[in-house]
């Protein structure tokens, strides 16, 4: 991003320079870029281009109609399932959870889990936790397994999601979850210590 300074003069007009024009400052070079704020701007960067992806492929006869009938419910995901499987099928861990989006996330979730509130929170991870859920990008998340409860302090430190895509622990791993294809977009191994 480019930051382009206009100087402006006592009588709020901008300083012109000798060919009339406003004189222009270059950006200051001592200013540093906060590191946490670029990766978590890398972050939603992929979390966009991922959306258009879903967007794309949502559209047709894996548009999800209202219905209550779980069936076509159930074909309406999986044809969406297969159609995103198809459009990222070189997709691999870390495409959205890069090696530094996820150390930041962990640092983003530490506080809350250390001390007496830690404590209550691995608690509530444990219990929930469900079994057989596969870590594995584009792999779908088992039908009848329960969908753990993200405590509500830990979300509260992570970057928003579309309305799409979910935050879930599974045992100790933070998966990212495309809920209507019901299909795990991206994990972070051992988020939670």
């Amino acid at each position: 991003m480019l930051v382009v300074a206009v100087e402006v003069g006592s009588a709020g007009q901008a300083a012109t320079g000798s060919d009339g024009h406003p004189e222009v400052k270059k950006p200051r070079e001592d200013l540093e870029v906060n590191p946490e704020a670029a990766v978590l701007a890398d972050f939603q960067k992929r979390l966009a281009d991922y959306q258009k992806l879903h967007d794309s492929v949502e559209k047709g006869p894996a548009e999800l109609k209202e219905t209550s009938d779980p069936a076509r419910i159930r074909e309406a995901q999986a044809t969406l399932a297969a159609r995103i499987r198809e459009a990222r099928k070189d997709a691999r861990p870390g495409d959205l959870f890069t090696p530094e989006i996820r150390a930041a996330f962990r640092r983003l979730m530490y506080p809350n889990l250390k001390g007496a509130e830690g404590k209550e929170t691995k608690a509530t991870i444990k219990d929930d936790a469900p079994k057989g859920v596969p870590l594995k990008v584009n792999a779908s998340y088992p039908e009848g397994a329960p969908l753990p409860t993200m405590p509500a302090n830990l979300l509260a430190n992570l970057p928003r999601l579309p309305e799409d895509l979910e935050y879930r622990i599974v045992n100790r791993h933070l998966i990212l979850r495309d809920v209507d294809a019901n299909i795990i977009v991206d994990f972070i191994p051992n988020a939670i210590r």
